[in-house]
């Protein structure tokens, strides 16, 4: 008798009201957070289901059902027009060999030059090789009005193969079809800005020796926009990194990292541009409780015609991700970043982004688990017109997990988001309620 689980996980969004947005988070049915135990089944059942992967996690089928009550779904500060959302994501996704997690995890982020804000966090498979695909999609219904009904797609996959010598080579890829958050100077009652994005990133990685790791990423970020109204955001950005690894320790390496990168817009070619950035950093596995990537320098942007309004910078960046297991039940995240970013409107040149998010998460008994997240991000507007733009965005998302039975799970989050903006204009301040169900194989 074959054993074929289903079980309940929250898919919640970051964002009060459109679900994928400029940075599109990536967290499918069938994955258990990085640090926690997957909920999908270990034993084996017949030949049959093992070889077609419904028993095993060869195959991961999954469908998500959201509903989301907001008091502010275009994000303004007066006229505010209240919304019920439903979401339902149905999706599925492959691993061989089978992985109980997702073995890579992409958030693209359409303003970042180069479409990521932070680094990805290297594959750690030691299996000869290692293919991975997921193809997903988010079908939004608004209560508010019809027209806005729109869906989002998410197709990506990665394949790699590590050689006995130690060299691997990598191919990741991924493609979205989504749309902007609602907002003053972003997605509106009459333009959603839909978008489509593609990150592919080619790698090679080298341990030379026991002590000397290298490592060269290629990456191409291509964003494209639906309507041409916003045809000044459509880019292609073309970089290159270059890391040299020294190991310290079984647990910490040391690196240098290069990059270098040509952002080139298909219509605003005033803000073409090239950036050299230079990096000194650290990878700190301590032991299972703590781990850490921290790396700090310098990046140097230069445009390819330098005017009074698109002047040549240099500017302090900065990549911090931290994770803490403080016990088995319990742990905390911390990520910072700062780096000179493209612009999101019309009227700026470009910005420069400070953020700092803090995530909690606590298991009080084998069903019911707590989590909060805080986030602050401040932008830095270098603004065309005379005056001065500056953003200061902070979120925070309390939320209960319920296990029903293991193959149900349930999830009550509630979100509060403000903007305090230097122009008026920007301000908000949005309350949403979320509740979502999951099913997956």
């Amino acid at each position: 008798m074959n054993r074929l689980s289903l079980f309940i996980v929250v898919c919640l969004v970051a964002f009060p009201v459109a679900g994928l947005c400029a940075e599109v988070q990536d967290m499918p049915m069938g994955q258990g957070a990085e640090g926690t135990v997957s909920m999908l089944p270990e034993e084996t059942g017949s030949a049959v289901d093992e070889l077609f992967g419904l028993e095993g996690g060869y195959l991961h089928p999954y469908l998500s059902l959201e509903g989301s009550f907001t008091d502010n779904l275009y994000n303004v500060d007066s006229g505010k027009t209240s919304n019920y959302l439903t979401r339902v994501s149905p999706g599925m996704w492959f691993t061989l060999p089978r992985k109980k997690i997702i073995p890579v995890t992409i958030t693209p982020h359409n303003t970042s030059p180069g479409g990521l804000q932070q680094e990805i966090d290297d594959y750690e498979g030691t299996d000869r090789y290692q293919l991975y695909a997921l193809a997903g999609a988010d079908l939004f219904f608004y209560s508010e009005d019809s027209a806005l009904n729109t869906e989002d797609v998410t197709l990506e996959g990665l394949g790699r193969y590590n050689t006995p010598g130690g060299l691997s080579l990598q191919l990741l890829d991924r493609y979205n079809l989504g749309h902007d958050d609602f907002g003053f100077s972003g997605a509106t009652e009459e333009d959603q800005r839909e978008y489509e994005s593609n990150l592919l990133m080619a790698t090679t990685d080298w341990d030379i020796t026991e002590k000397v790791r290298v490592k060269i990423d290629y990456s191409n970020f291509i964003l494209m926009y639906d309507d041409s109204i916003n045809e000044y955001l459509e880019r292609q950005d073309d970089v290159v990194d270059a890391y040299g690894f020294y190991k310290y320790s079984v647990k910490t390496s040391l690196f240098l990292q290069y990059r270098y990168t040509a952002v080139n817009y298909d219509s605003a070619t005033e803000k073409d541009n090239t950036q050299n950035s230079y990096y000194a950093g650290v990878r700190w596995d301590t032991t299972e409780k703590l781990a850490l990537l921290f790396k700090a320098g310098m990046q140097q942007k230069e445009y390819d015609t330098e005017t009074p309004d698109f002047d040549d910078s240099d500017n302090f960046i900065v990549d911090l991700q931290a994770l803490y297991r403080a016990t088995e039940k319990t742990e905390m995240k911390l990520n910072l970043y700062r780096l000179n970013e493209e612009s999101d409107t019309t009227l700026a040149a470009e910005k420069i982004v400070f953020g700092a998010r803090f995530g909690y998460r606590q298991e009080f008994t084998e069903k019911i688990t707590g989590k909060a997240d805080l986030s602050y991000e401040k932008a830095d507007y270098e603004e065309l017109v005379d005056s001065d733009r500056d953003d200061d965005t902070y979120r925070f998302r309390p939320s209960a997990e319920y296990l029903f039975k293991d193959w149900l799970m349930g999830e009550l989050a509630y979100e509060y988001e403000l903007r305090d903006s230097s122009e008026s204009l920007f301000d908000y301040d949005t309350n949403t309620i979320f509740f979502s169900l999951n099913f997956a194989l």
